[in-house]
Parts: C-alpha cells; sequence; structure tokens
C-alpha cells in the first residue's frame, strides 16, 4: 500500500478501490461491526432494540419504561447562509414524550463538541416545529379564545430533546465512560431539563462479560465486541438475539454489506479533518513559542493523524510511513 492511498486526494477511482477492500474484508468476518453506521442503523434502528437500549440509557423500569417508539425521517435541512443537510443515525420519539437522536462516532474531528451542539440546534427546531404541527394545527381561520389561549402557552414551549452521541475514541473532559451533559451556570445549577446530552465513550467502557448486568451494559458491551467477535452473547434476551441476528455478515444483504463498506471509506468530512492534520503536521507548529514547542505541536499532529488513520482500519505499516512514527508508537496510541 503506497502513502498516497491513505492520505486526502483520494479520487473517484480509489475511493470504489477501498469500498472494494473494505467489501471483501467485511465478507470474512462473522459480524458486521456496528461502530460504523450502516451496521449501527440495522442494529439498533429497529424498533424494539430502540425501545431496550434507550430503556437501558435512562434506566427505567416498570410504569416507567419506553413502551413505544416513532422513528423519524432522518434527514434534517436548515437554512444558514444556504441550505446545510442534516443526516441523523437514527431520529424517534417516545412514547414518554422524548424527542431522542442517537449518534454512532467512530472517529474523532475537529470541533467535535461544536459539531454535537449545531446538530443539536437543528434537531430541537425540527422537533419544536413537529410538536407545533401536532398540538397547533390551526384549521380554521377563527380562533376562539380556548385556541388562542393554547397557542399562547406552547408557542415557545419546547419537547425534551436529548442526544445520544456513543463514540469509540476518548472524550478528553469527561471522567467515565458515560456522562449526562446539560445547560448550566457557573453555580452547578441546570437552566433546563429538556436540553439533555448523553455521551458514552466506549474506550474507557472495559467491563468484561460476567460484570455485565444491565440492559445499558449489555447494549454497550455488544456494540463495543461485535466488530471483533466470533461469538456474542445474547444474553438470553429475544430483541438482543434478534438485534444481534442483523449483524450477521452470513445473512446480511449484498446492498447492507455494501453500504457498511462503503460506510468503512473515508467520508468527505473525515478526509477534510486528515487535511487538516496534514496541514498541521508539515508546518512549524505555533507561530509563537520556542523551537521545543514548535517539535511538540509536530509530533503531536502526527499522532493526532496516526491514531485517526488507525481507527479507519488502516495498516500500522502505512500509517508509519505517512506519519514517521514507527508500529509500536502507534499502537500504544490512545
Amino acid at each position: 500500500m503506497e502513502v498516497k492511498d491513505i492520505i486526502p486526494n483520494l479520487d473517484i477511482a480509489s475511493q470504489e478501490y477501498w469500498e472494494a477492500r473494505a467489501y471483501e474484508e467485511i465478507k470474512k468476518r462473522t459480524y458486521l461491526d456496528p461502530l460504523y453506521d450502516a451496521a449501527f442503523k440495522a442494529f439498533l434502528g429497529d424498533e424494539q432494540a430502540l425501545i431496550s437500549f434507550l430503556n437501558g440509557v435512562f434506566h427505567l423500569e416498570d410504569e416507567n419504561k419506553i413502551t413505544k417508539v416513532t422513528v423519524k425521517n432522518t434527514e434534517v435541512n436548515i437554512i444558514f447562509p444556504k441550505t446545510k443537510t442534516y443526516r441523523f443515525d437514527i431520529r424517534a420519539t417516545t412514547s414518554n414524550g422524548f424527542c431522542i437522536n442517537v449518534e454512532m462516532q467512530k472517529a474523532k474531528h475537529s470541533r467535535f463538541i461544536e459539531r454535537i451542539l449545531l446538530q443539536h440546534s437543528a434537531f430541537m427546531l425540527q422537533s419544536k416545529y413537529e410538536w407545533d404541527q401536532e398540538f397547533l394545527n390551526e384549521t380554521t381561520v377563527e380562533l376562539t379564545s380556548e385556541e388562542r389561549s393554547r397557542r399562547h402557552d406552547l408557542r415557545y414551549e419546547i419537547p425534551p430533546t436529548i442526544a445520544i452521541w456513543i463514540c469509540d475514541f476518548p472524550l478528553e473532559k469527561q471522567d467515565g465512560y458515560c456522562a449526562t451533559w446539560a445547560i448550566r451556570n457557573e453555580k452547578g445549577l441546570t437552566l433546563t431539563d429538556k436540553v439533555k446530552y448523553i455521551l458514552y465513550d466506549l474506550t474507557q467502557f472495559n467491563k468484561e462479560l460476567g460484570s455485565v448486568k444491565t440492559d445499558e451494559d449489555r447494549w454497550l458491551y455488544l456494540l463495543k465486541h461485535a466488530g471483533s467477535a466470533s461469538n456474542l452473547p445474547d444474553f438470553n434476551d429475544e430483541t438482543i438475539a434478534r438485534a444481534i441476528k442483523r449483524l450477521l455478515v452470513s445473512d446480511a444483504s449484498d446492498r447492507l454489506l455494501k453500504e457498511q463498506a462503503r460506510s468503512m471509506v473515508m467520508t468527505e468530512e473525515e478526509l477534510d479533518y486528515l487535511a487538516a492534520l496534514k496541514v498541521r503536521a508539515r508546518t512549524e507548529g505555533r507561530a509563537e513559542g520556542r523551537v521545543e514547542g514548535r517539535a511538540e505541536g509536530q509530533v503531536e499532529a502526527r499522532k493526532e493523524m496516526a491514531l485517526s488513520l488507525r481507527n479507519q482500519g488502516v495498516p500500522i505499516s502505512a500509517i508509519s510511513a505517512a506519519s514517521g512514527l514507527s508500529e509500536q508508537e502507534i499502537l500504544a496510541l490512545k
């Protein structure tokens, strides 16, 4: 493999080449890897699987459990200077009134937290629009006082919008594999309970099979291990057993296999990110500061590029040639 084939400047032919390579690699495995978009949606996009996963995430039991979800269109268009299209992995509303966005993020991007906030803004606006369509559907020209009163009460009300991000890379400001983030002031008082971000850091989820007890743990365990496993536990749960079956390579349609291969090849956004890392690695580091600081900046940029390439499944030897790091250094990156 040539260095030019793994760093940005992939043309259409090489993109097709890498998709074909990924397709052949997938066929050698037992399960599709749900850390990539296509398999993730097949794994959790089913209504019963999503209900089980969400009840686990929110630790809901008995009469408080979510009993129904409505899976929504995953594409949302928001107008900035020009229309920006957001494609969510999974978007749904629940029987207890939550608007849910579940995202699987395999590789870290620059400004990742800002991306979460921007995407959630689009998600919240779309959720508010759909909420208004349901509760403020005005079919008459002349409104009654009661209808006007209801419109006044709901004009600025938003539904609870919860973003769940499952990340296969370290989250720098998070202590532990799961945390719920919200809008708070300097004293820690929460401004609203209606906007929440639940972030999972799979690199910190290290529970062995014998320690997996809850539905939350079961789904996280499967997400983390399915891509490299030859056998997966179904925990005597029919919903989980059906979800695992959807990951079986031997049962997957050719269309799903090709979609999975496509999702394993770098997107335009990921190529932009790697290009930024490559430029950083070429520069002298910070514009100001000592020579040691500039050298340190170069090393960190190379490490970041190498880790991103490794997360994409690029061979270690090729990453070493592209980054100038030894294979041992690349394997030790976290």
